[in-house]
């Protein structure tokens, strides 16, 4: 008989031991390959006596025995276990199962256990989930939070980590066209929690199975929940201790409408220069350079001294708490900006007290809406920030300038302008204060109306009150009598393009104040321009001198001899006036003078315009006098 052949011995026992351990490791401890120091001594043992290894070849036959799994960080399996670490000896028979390291946690050694024996593989939480919650789940356990503690960011960055991986957040890993197993463990979209949604949601929450995240009950975020029992029940964490309040969703109702007695009817609360109103949004608009921040400064000044700096209404109320936020300028320019304006006003810090409040976008995060990914989310961090300075500090008026640089969105999208002005209304609403934004305007020469700001007209839409500020043109500078018309600006009211004398405008100036902060031979230092209120002069002013005779006078010399209007001409009616005055026109600003008073005497109904043929028969107007007594 021939003997039967024997098997050579395996010349790589570790190569073998090391597979079987490895898959153990993958697919039932979600661990790593460890040696251990001594196998039979595994008293006082930490991990970082452990030494990992990765491929068979960094062991030998010898180091089968200090073969192991370790098993850590047990908050991805559990709500506990955050520090704890398990060692699994393997000992090719039945395995050592010991917690080495990190608070005793009794639900950790069971779980390896249970994986051991088989019962069920270790398995994170997100695991079966979709990718969206699977995604918050993973980044709470990254960023070490607690069960029921999820952030509304963290939806945001898993949105936005999604999207770079060009995953769709509501994808399933189901088979499509295949009802769902009846042991199913992903959770379903519970339609109970709907009402709850509209009743209590705050922003970006939504519901993910049986749970509705970023839920608010008396000012409290947490979540609800559908017990097994079918009541909803609120779960809010305040530091380590959970709060829990069984709530009812609100039901919309029809309000019936009462005429009521006006006087009942609570006044609009206005707060200054019938433009900032509580708990609404006013927008500024203007051209870069043309004054905006320069009129916000002065204007603050007259709000937090209760004086009227820049016109008459100003001292119609109580001196309010302001905040000038300049999302892009450093804090040092700002306050050059208010010293030099309190320097020009003589305001002393006494009339200031503390109703002043000044911060700059280089040192703190004022941006209300960011692009995440695909889409652009509110980010709430910021907004409660600010809501809840507003009310520590009892803040009645919020400047925020620019309002482009709090913001990213695309400033031609609509809907997206819509939720920007949304997202500050509702930090004008929630703060019960007036939320003023500083806007640019679309580039071009022309006159400035609220359909000029910069982007979409969502944003003019959401404010109740909207200033243009428009500069000074050459034309009306000559009328205002004005050897240079540059550093004048008026301010004006909704879309109504005004004239330059109209009352309804209110004009400013420039001017220029030196803050004396120079050094070495330089003292003047900075000089900062400064908005100051500037009075459009009365026509009257421009005629006072004149009397009736004399009026008289010039009338006859203009009648009948088709006296040109335009001052341009070399028979302007100017050179009668001047004339019978007896002014030298030879001087510009005599010769300005001269052409306001014949604007007054026209507007004041002494002389009409008519056209006439000139010399080569072309129509040119003509001042014709008016005479209200009867020739000689």
């Amino acid at each position: 008989m021939t003997a039967l052949k024997q098997p050579k011995p395996d010349p790589r026992p570790h190569r073998d031991a090391f597979y079987e351990v490895n898959k153990a490791a993958l697919w039932q401890l979600s661990g790593d390959v460890v040696l251990v120091p001594d196998p039979d001594n595994l008293e006082g043992l930490t991990r970082d006596a452990l030494t990992k290894i990765s491929h068979w070849s960094d062991m030998t036959d010898e180091d089968i025995p200090r073969l192991g799994i370790v098993t850590d960080s047990f908050f991805r399996f559990i709500d506990e276990g955050q520090d704890a670490t398990v060692l699994t000896l393997w000992r090719s028979g039945t395995p050592l199962i010991q917690q080495i390291d990190g608070e005793p946690c009794e639900a950790a050694v069971e779980l390896v256990t249970d994986a051991i024996t088989g019962l069920r593989p270790l398995q994170e939480k997100w695991h079966g989930l979709p990718p969206l919650e699977a995604e918050i789940e993973i980044l709470a356990y990254r960023k070490g939070f607690v069960a029921g503690h999820r952030p509304k960011w963290l939806e945001r960055m898993a949105r936005a980590n999604l999207a770079e991986r060009d995953v769709d957040p509501a994808a399933s890993d189901e088979p499509k066209g295949e009802p769902l197993a009846a042991n199913d463990n992903v959770p379903q979209h519970d339609e109970r929690l709907v009402p709850y949604l509209a009743a209590f949601a705050a922003k970006d929450a939504f519901i993910s199975g049986s749970t509705l995240f970023g839920a608010v009950v008396g000012g409290l975020t947490g979540k609800i929940q559908i017990l097994a029992d079918g009541r909803a029940l609120f779960t809010s964490r305040l530091g380590s201790k959970f709060v829990e309040l069984p709530v009812k969703p609100k039901r919309l109702v029809a309000s019936p409408f009462r005429l009521k007695d006006p006087a009942s009817i609570p006044e609009r609360e206005w707060l200054h220069a019938r433009h900032y109103i509580r708990r609404y949004l006013s927008i500024t608009v203007g051209a870069g350079g043309g004054g905006k921040s320069a009129h916000a400064v002065s204007e603050a000044l007259s709000m937090v001294t209760g004086r009227p700096l820049l016109d008459g209404q100003a001292g119609l109320s109580a001196p309010l708490r302001v905040w000038y936020v300049n999302a892009e300028d450093p804090q040092d320019e700002i306050d050059r900006r208010f010293v030099a304006a309190a320097k020009h006003f003589n305001v002393t810090e006494e009339s200031i007290a503390d109703r002043l409040f000044t911060d700059s976008g280089r040192d703190q995060e004022f941006v209300i809406m960011r692009q995440e990914g695909r889409d652009f989310k509110v980010c709430e961090p910021m907004v409660n920030d600010m809501l809840a300075t507003i009310r520590e500090n009892a803040i009645d008026i919020v400047v925020v300038d620019p309002f482009v640089s709090t913001h990213e969105v695309p400033e031609n999208d609509n809907n997206l302008m819509q939720r920007v002005a949304k997202a500050w209304r509702r930090v004008a609403d929630e703060g019960n204060c007036s939320v003023e934004l500083i806007h640019h305007v679309t580039k071009g020469n022309f006159e400035v109306t609220a359909d000029s700001a910069r982007g979409g007209g969502a944003l003019k839409d959401a404010a109740r009150s909207v200033r243009t500020i428009n500069a000074m043109t050459k034309e009306e500078g000559e009328k205002a009598g004005l050897d240079d018309h540059r550093g004048f600006f008026r301010v004006d009211f909704g879309k109504t393009n005004m004239t330059a004398a109209s009352s309804s405008s209110q004009w400013r100036r420039f001017v220029t104040v030196p803050l004396m902060n120079g050094k070495g031979l330089i003292k003047s230092g900075d000089e900062i321009g400064v908005v100051a209120p500037w009075r459009w002069p009365a026509k009257s002013e421009a005629t006072a001198f004149v009397s009736a005779e004399e009026l008289e006078a010039i009338k006859r010399k203009i009648d009948g001899g088709d006296c040109r209007d335009s001052v341009q001409a070399s028979d302007w009616a100017g050179y009668k006036v001047a004339e019978a005055l007896r002014i030298n026109l030879t001087d510009p600003a005599e010769k300005k003078r001269v052409r306001r008073m014949l604007e007054a005497w026209k507007e004041a109904g002494h002389f009409t315009i008519e056209q006439r043929p000139d010399y080569k028969g072309i129509e040119r107007p003509c001042l014709v006098p008016v005479f209200h007594t009867m020739q000689n």
